[in-house]
This record gives structure tokens, sequence and C-alpha cells, in this order.
């Protein structure tokens, strides 16, 4: 494991509790987010303004576009089994009908 530092910083008690609450209530560590949010903005080379900075909004955007495409790749995949579904019944039913002659 590589060696890490204790970063410390100061903050409203009320705001961190609160901090803390949230990141727990959404499966995580207020220390866990932090470190997500750290790597974000190394990753991205960017951090994100308070101030309108609509740099935020491509992440937004990237991240309705990668909903949609999961959305379709199940929607096709569902459709396309369904189509399978039908097709077999439908193949079945005619070897049936050649049978019947």
């Amino acid at each position: 494991m590589a060696d890490k530092i204790l970063g410390t910083f100061r903050i409203e008690p009320d705001k961190w509790e609160s901090f803390k609450a949230l990141a727990t209530s959404n499966g995580s560590t207020a220390s866990a987010v932090i470190v997500q949010f750290i790597d974000n903005c190394l990753d991205t080379k960017q951090i994100p303004s308070t101030y309108g900075d609509h740099g935020s909004l491509g992440k937004v955007e990237a991240l309705i576009d990668k909903r949609i495409e999961e959305s379709l790749a199940t929607s096709i995949s569902e459709l396309r089994s369904q189509l399978e579904t039908q097709l077999e019944a439908r193949l079945e039913e005619l070897r049936g009908k050649l049978k019947a002659r």
C-alpha cells in the first residue's frame, strides 16, 4: 500500500456532521467522498467552480449520455430476446404444419 498523509482542513462542526451523514446515507464515508473528489479533479485536471462555471455541465451531459446508452443497450437486448422468442415460436408452428402435411 502506498504511503498516505493525513490531510486536515477547517469546517464548521454542523457542516461536517451533515456531510458525514450525507456520505453515510449514500453508502460511503466522508473521507472516501473527499478522496474521490480529489481523484476526479486530478483526472479531469479541473476543479469545479461554485460560481457558475459550466464545466460541470459537461459531466452532467456525459452522465446523461451514459445512462441513455445503457438504457438503449438494455432495450435492444430485451427486444432481441423477445424477437428470438417470437421467431422460435413461429418456427415451431411452421414445423408443426409441415409435419401435419
